[in-house]
């Protein structure tokens, strides 16, 4: 958020709510309130106030309510602590001791919500949404517009947010956990509508069109089907009715044309695929996009094919006609891979069961070459067959400023050939109980896998050591793990002397009672308990440590007895203060 300008404008934005910035941390000498850097030797001396302000900058409480809990406090002193209050934290902000939480715009529930995502392109983004409210002001009361902001801290971020103040329907969300136009997904996530028709942010929708189409899904209550339209040219008489299923210029999908699409009033058909600037369905149809996608492409044929494999089909709309500026004559604002797009359509042909490997060879080799063609192929080949591609998101927890760590890991990821995989989760830090910052943490990438519809998450912490030969035994572990209903598979842990048998019916999967949470998966079915049991804040956390100690003794005695909680056999993962339990066979080969 960009400065405050005046004192006026602070108290104009009591819902508002600071927060620390995570270099700086309060501790008190005596009666003494200091700031000290974690990063650098930097302390700011503070008054008694002002230490008191710091205690309410949580990134929970607003503006509005620090001023009220201020004046209780000093009661002698109700005028001047309130109106020393805006300065204090416009000085803080000057210094970058503290941020600003933007609050939350109230979401309505609403028949079609119009989803869009971004990465730097206010310009496309703002024509979009303003040619909604200009042409189709027929079903302003019925649709929401979303905005996902692949790159909330960009320069345009700031002006994409203020739309929300404008436009009582337009809600901005800023996603960072991967960067990809993929992210599309989360505009079905985070729709709180009955239907969803998902644009490019730089697409127009013909008069009329929307109308038509919140009238077609009500008179289909039974349509699960992907819906899209003809693309318009810009000659606003040619149009592309759908993709043929052919190769070209490092895209799947070739422009065609059905007669059939020419009559705007015509019956909707089948189609093979369509570009992706435009397409629409139920909220409950939607099958997701593959998490693991990364970078831009690989969509189309894709998603079609999925909807296909379920029993539901692609139809074009003939009514639903949009235009799509394909124009950029100052270059898109993110980097164009061809490594990401031969990931994402060889990621798609896995999960789809597709033998369309070598169709994609032969057309990538006329584009980049045989010699980077099979570099990639063999690399995203590899990736496929490492058992960690099992999983939809890997996170590893690690401080700030435990740098070395980090870098510690990425050589271990890097060995491992996970390196592009695994997402670096900025730890909670607590110094009063580093328990406290632990479960929060892992209490946040459930919640984080929970909003992205995945599946099951792998979390490590910083200090995990591998096996040498782990790729070997968790492949044998995760066999025989998909075939169970499970809630938490550990990939190691603390035994504390016990021995148990083979899971019935398995020999590299065991049912044990075990702590420590250096490396396990959670599955999509205990999200919800998690995070109904874990406390999201620090106070209630410091408050549920009494009873549980910590979440691994929680997961120990709460979660491990009902069943469904296993361990690779053998061990996988392992962490230097529990080395000396490891099997004597194994002991040295972790790394």
């Amino acid at each position: 958020m960009s400065n405050l300008k005046s004192n006026q404008d602070l108290y104009a934005l009591d819902n508002y709510k600071p927060k620390p910035q995570k270099d700086w941390q309060l501790h008190w000498l005596d009666d003494q309130p200091m700031l000290f850097s974690k990063s650098n030797d930097s302390v700011h001396l503070l008054n008694p106030v002002a230490g008191f302000i710091w205690t309410c900058c949580d990134g929970k409480t607003d503006v509005k309510a620090i001023r009220k809990a201020l004046q209780e406090v000093f009661v002698d002193s109700q005028d001047e602590v309130a109106k020393d209050l805006p300065d204090t934290l416009k000085l803080w902000q000057e210094q970058e001791l503290i941020d600003f939480e933007q609050p939350l715009k109230k979401r309505q529930h609403h028949k079609l919500c119009i989803g869009m995502a971004t990465y730097d392109d206010f310009d496309g983004v703002y024509f979009s949404v303003q040619a909604i409210q200009l042409y189709h002001p027929e079903v302003a009361d019925e649709i929401g517009i979303l905005v996902v902001d692949n790159n909330p801290y960009g320069a345009v971020a700031e002006e994409l947010q203020k739309l929300e103040n404008a436009i009582p329907n337009y809600y901005y969300v800023p996603y960072t956990e991967t960067t990809s136009t993929a992210v599309r997904d989360v505009i079905f996530r985070e729709a709180d509508a009955d239907y969803v028709l998902c644009i490019d942010c730089h697409v127009l929708i013909m008069p009329g069109a929307i109308r038509k189409l919140i009238d077609f899904l009500d008179a289909n209550p039974d349509c699960h089907d992907l819906l899209q339209g003809p693309m318009l040219r810009d000659d606003m008489i040619s149009i592309s009715t759908h993709m043929n299923p052919e190769w070209k210029r490092g895209m799947y999908g070739t422009w065609g044309n059905d007669e059939r699409g020419k009559d705007t009033d015509a019956e909707p058909f089948e189609i093979p695929l369509q570009g992706m600037g435009l397409f629409a369905c139920r909220k409950e149809a939607w099958l997701g996009f593959n998490p693991r996608f990364r970078g831009f492409g690989g969509e189309e044929g894709y998603i079609h094919e999925k909807f296909r494999q379920r029993g539901n089909r692609t139809l074009c709309l003939p009514f639903l006609r949009w235009l799509h500026r394909f124009q950029r004559p100052l270059k898109v604002p993110y980097n164009i891979k061809w490594e990401d797009r031969i990931y994402n359509y060889l990621v798609g042909f896995d999960e789809l069961n597709l033998d369309n490997t070598k169709e994609l060879e032969q057309h990538f080799v006329e584009i980049i070459g045989e010699k980077p063609t099979q570099e990639i192929i063999t690399q995203v080949q590899q990736e496929l067959d490492n058992p960690f591609h099992y999983f939809d998101a890997i996170y590893c927890i690690n401080l700030d400023f435990q740098t070395e760590r980090w870098q510690a890991m990425q050589e271990r990821f890097s060995r491992l050939q996970i390196e592009k995989r695994v997402r670096r989760f900025s730890a909670i830090e607590t110094i009063e109980n580093q328990h406290i910052g632990c479960a929060l943490s892992h209490r946040q990438i459930v919640e984080k896998a929970k909003r992205q519809g995945l599946n099951h998450v792998l979390v490590l912490e910083d200090d995990a050591l591998f096996l040498d030969d782990i790729v070997l035994h968790l492949q044998r572990s995760l066999k025989e793990l998909k075939s169970q209903d499970w809630k938490v598979f550990y990939l190691g842990g603390t035994k504390w002397g016990q021995t148990y048998q083979k899971m019935s019916g398995c020999q590299y999967l065991e049912p044990k009672m075990l702590t420590s949470t250096h490396a396990l998966a959670y599955h999509h079915s205990f999200f919800d308990e998690m995070l109904e049991n874990i406390p999201h804040d620090i106070d209630s956390m410091k408050i549920w440590l009494q009873t549980h100690r910590a979440i691994d003794q929680w997961l120990a005695k709460s979660i491990q007895p009902q069943g469904g909680c296993f361990i690779s056999s053998p061990v996988v993962a392992s962490q230097p203060v529990i080395l000396g339990q490891e099997s004597p066979e194994h002991g040295d080969k972790f790394s």
